[in-house]
């Protein structure tokens, strides 16, 4: 074990700044939201624009949708959508798509329709089927590379949750056999092969198209259960992998620890590397948190909890709320008639998540290692939720903190930060002068202030800069 940290009124020892990833990333393009089959609008503009616009108004250019030949259901509003495409390549030059296209996100996540029956492959894919689901991703992909070349957007297309897809048809207890898993296996190859054919036939500058395979029973997974991510995600080479978290419930340190789970087992991408994880769904309805305070807080500690880990996007349900708590016999449901996944309600009311996330997306975030004397990792125990020690000239995945810096922009001298570690937790200076990990909320304490060593003025940080870190007392770590 190494040292602890603890404050002093003189720099004791520098630290050094090692960036884990790329550069400073503005949250607005990692925190998101979903917008699909709301109950209600506000506007005459056609439906699926009228969300988008909303959530770029929000301030996020992170945005997931359905995009389904039979839009009517998902997206009726203010909509004529005509007879459904043949195929998918089709559906994305709709009018309705072409202009959410041309909005100013960076990351569209596309919830592709099956294309092939589920039951197909529940009872094995066979080579014609594969092909049509090979055929259909690939003119999808090739035509958005060749569209939206040179925009610096991304497109994920992405399945609906996994394990229910697999489970479809199954009785409570029965388990999914071999054939379920193979066949499940070969249609979201064929997919990710789709996509691979694509990106080899028309090498597009500045426009990402990727493939994600989206897992949901990750608790099942954990007991040792048969389940997408420990039986199918293995024979699978996507370049993403996606979680819709509902079965962790509302526990921070739950989702970090299904997280890590769903990262051993995903195969790394040659798109993104290890780091190739994102959270394709959380939240929390009146149903599940009935005081509208404590569910924002709920979801801002999960929402702490998946920027501090690392996720590539973190993925909120959703804009207008989709599920209805009661028949309601209105036209317009009440705010009564809806369980509460939003984040603006039908009487128009924004609620307290939005204003949270309006906040978050005026900071960005910066994953980073600080190495102290002797080349010795800042690595929080466990990864969060106690001390944190200077220790290990090896750093892990818990050693690698998320700065989010508090002016936005690049990380510069002078900035205000507050540090994420693995898990989620702040670091937060203590009464008695040690370093702790182990808040889920920032409080008094969790603020710091990043000083460049022996620089004056308001420079941006490059790597190996050497740093000292100040806390609200003033006395550096």
């Amino acid at each position: 074990m190494g040292s602890s940290i603890r404050s002093s009124a003189v720099l004791l020892a520098a630290v050094s700044l090692l960036p884990a990833a790329a550069g400073a990333i503005p949250a607005r393009d990692v925190l998101g939201s979903t917008h699909a089959d709301g109950k209600y609008n506000f506007t005459g503009e056609n439906f699926l624009n009228e969300g988008a616009d909303q959530l770029l108004e929000l301030g996020t250019r992170v945005i997931k949708v359905w995009f389904d030949p039979n839009s009517t259901p998902t997206y009726p509003f203010n909509s004529k959508w005509g007879p459904p495409p043949q195929n998918l390549e089709d559906l994305a030059r709709h009018p309705y798509y072409r202009e959410l296209f041309d909005k100013p996100f960076s990351t569209f996540i596309l919830v592709l329709a099956r294309r092939v029956p589920v039951n197909d492959f529940i009872d094995g894919m066979t080579p014609e089927e594969a092909t049509v689901e090979r055929e259909q991703t690939y003119g999808l992909a090739r035509h958005l590379l060749t569209t939206y070349a040179g925009t610096g957007k991304t497109f994920v297309l992405q399945n609906w949750e996994g394990d229910h897809l697999l489970r479809r048809g199954l009785k409570e207890g029965e388990v999914p056999d071999r054939t379920r898993v193979r066949g499940m296996a070969a249609w979201l190859n064929a997919r990710q092969v789709g996509v691979l054919n694509a990106r080899r036939d028309v090498p597009a500058e500045g426009v990402t198209v990727a493939h994600a395979v989206e897992v949901n029973l990750l608790r099942e997974a954990m007991a040792g259960n048969v389940t997408v991510t420990n039986d199918v995600v293995p024979l699978t080479r996507a370049d993403l992998y996606s979680y819709s978290s509902w079965d962790v419930q509302f526990d921070p340190a739950e989702l970090v620890r299904a997280l890590d789970y769903l990262a051993a087992k995903a195969p790394d991408s040659s798109l993104y590397g290890r780091r190739n994880v994102y959270l394709g769904e959380f939240g929390a309805a009146k149903d599940h948190v009935a005081d509208e305070q404590d569910r924002a807080a709920v979801i801002r500690e999960l929402t702490d909890a998946a920027l501090g880990w690392g996720v590539r996007w973190a993925v909120y349900w959703q804009l207008y709320c989709n599920e209805p708590a009661r028949v309601y016999t209105t036209p317009r449901p009440a705010n009564q008639d809806l369980r509460g996944f939003w984040l603006i309600r039908p009487d128009g009311v924004r609620t307290r998540m939005y204003s949270n996330f309006f906040n978050h997306f005026r900071t960005s975030l910066v994953r980073v290692l600080l190495r102290g004397p002797g080349g010795h990792f800042v690595t929080p125990e466990g990864g969060g939720g106690g001390s944190v020690w200077v220790s290990g000239t090896r750093p892990t995945d818990q050693s690698v903190l998320v700065l989010r810096d508090l002016n936005g922009g690049s990380l510069r001298n002078g900035d205000a930060v507050e540090i994420l570690t693995h898990d989620g937790t702040y670091l937060r200076e203590a009464e008695d002068g040690r370093v702790l990990a182990d808040r889920r909320q920032a409080i008094e304490g969790t603020r710091f202030v990043i000083r460049k060593i022996g620089a004056t003025g308001h420079n941006v940080l490059g790597p190996r800069d050497r740093l000292a870190i100040e806390g609200a007392s003033g006395q550096f770590l």
